[in-house]
């Protein structure tokens, strides 16, 4: 009985049917110093995160960037001086011409040919109509001269209104730095109590000496942050007064005064020529003109013939558009063609008046276009602003910027950086760029209060 027992136990603990129980083997374990370093490169990924995003914050809070520039340069229009017909025409849209070359040749219309047609004239004929010819090219001369004075005046007045915006942004930063003297001189006060306080509870043994003497650490702070305040308050009220005083403003005027230079030199040249012509038509020699040939890389043209007055570039530049072709009939001051100067070029945009106010004018601007892909360094010329109906007056630019969707029937203001030529803009045909979408990125002065309100 006892030894079936014990057989029947010994079956039942040597079993051959297998058991589905595991016993789990012990887990390894890293050592210290991997732990530590895994522990250190996601540490380290918090960081550089971090630093990603404060970076991006701040680059935010000092930049500001608009999408709707616009390249644009100066565009001269070449009128007709008198009535006639167009004998030649040289000129071709995206043609690059040089100063004093010849764009067109123009007939003038004479009362004997609408009377008796074309006859044969003789000496005295020649020589009054050579006379007639000086008094035509004398008159467009004085007419170039008054349209460039013109310009000038233009110049002047544009000054006044950048004066006037200037004085006013000078005011409003007057009227910043005394709020922020009042808030600092309120967070010292404030500072001092907190201090006074805790001086008379140290008496007491109520707190300990450390933090009285963080706590007057923290006035001192606050009491050097009113003075800094109060520096900067005097500052924009200096500046204030320079400007009221019509003091130079070096960055805002450095193009303006650069036009009126370059106004000025065409204005003498202008007058060097209209005494010449004086000169040559007092003279009134009897004897006929020697030939000049006039060589331009286009057509050369003989000046013997004195029937026709040549139309010459002003400066170097691209024909921007043409209006009329050989053989038409044109009335003055009928617009034949714009010369586009490409020494000349800024991108302009409309903003609104809060962006305006942001743009800081004295930091450098990048400026991104369609034609180039790098990115050009310029300098802000102007910010002033502008109502709807005067964009559209007639300017000498190529292109009259359009109002944006989203700034429609908002206070608009009128950037203009400048900017330098390219080699992508020297190529053919390509009109210097002008008419090329462009992103602008402006400096701006933080405002963190008025970036966090328009983020949440």
């Amino acid at each position: 009985m006892v030894d079936s027992m014990s057989g029947a136990s010994e079956s039942k603990v040597f079993s051959d049917i297998p058991s589905q129980y595991r016993i789990p083997f012990p887990k390894k374990q890293f050592p210290l110093w991997r732990r530590g370093l895994v522990g250190a490169a996601y540490v380290s990924l918090g960081v550089l995160a971090t630093s990603v995003g404060l970076a991006s914050i701040s680059y935010r809070l000092t930049h500001m960037t608009i999408d709707s520039g616009l390249v644009n340069g100066r565009a001269v229009r070449v009128q007709a001086p008198v009535d006639g017909k167009i004998q030649d025409f040289y000129a071709r849209p995206g043609a690059r011409v040089k100063a004093g070359q010849v764009l067109a040749q123009l007939m003038p219309f004479s009362q004997q040919s609408q009377d008796n047609g074309l006859l044969a004239v003789g000496a005295n004929d020649a020589q009054q109509l050579a006379n007639q010819t000086l008094e035509i090219r004398l008159a467009s001369t004085q007419q170039t001269l008054a349209l460039l004075d013109q310009q000038l005046q233009e110049l002047n007045r544009q000054e006044e209104i950048l004066r006037s915006v200037t004085v006013g942004v000078a005011t409003e930063t007057v009227d910043y730095s005394e709020a922020a003297v009042t808030a600092a001189m309120a967070q010292a006060t404030a500072a001092r109590n907190k201090y006074e306080r805790f001086s008379t509870l140290l008496a007491k043994g109520a707190v300990s000496q450390q933090e009285v003497d963080e706590l007057e650490a923290d006035w001192r702070s606050r009491q050097a942050a009113v003075e800094q305040a109060q520096s900067e308050q005097t500052i924009a009220q200096i500046n204030a007064s320079a400007i009221a005083q019509q003091a130079p403003m070096q960055s805002d005027l450095k193009d303006i005064q650069s036009q009126r230079r370059r106004l000025m030199e065409d204005i003498q040249r202008q007058n060097s020529q209209l005494d010449l012509l004086a000169l040559e038509l007092q003279a009134q020699s009897p004897e006929p003109e020697t030939a000049v040939n006039v060589s331009t890389s286009i057509h050369n043209v003989s000046a013997s013939d004195s029937n026709l007055i040549p139309l010459l570039a002003p400066f170097d530049g691209v024909i921007y558009a043409t209006n009329h072709d050989a053989g038409e009939q044109v009335n003055r001051p009928a617009a034949l063609l714009s010369l586009l100067d490409c020494n000349a070029l800024w991108v302009e945009a409309l903003v609104s008046a809060d962006q305006a106010k942001r743009i800081d004018a004295s930091q450098p601007v990048r400026i991104q276009h369609s034609g180039y892909d790098g990115t050009i360094v310029g300098n802000v010329d102007f910010v002033t602003a502008i109502s709807a109906g005067e964009i559209t007056k007639a300017r000498a630019e190529a292109l009259v910027p359009a109002v944006p969707a989203n700034l429609s029937g908002q206070a608009l203001a009128r950037v203009r950086v400048s900017m330098p030529p390219t080699q992508s803009q020297e190529q053919a045909y390509r009109f210097c760029g002008v008419g090329e979408s462009a992103k602008l990125t402006f400096g701006t002065q933080a405002n963190p209060m008025r970036f966090l309100s328009r983020v949440f």
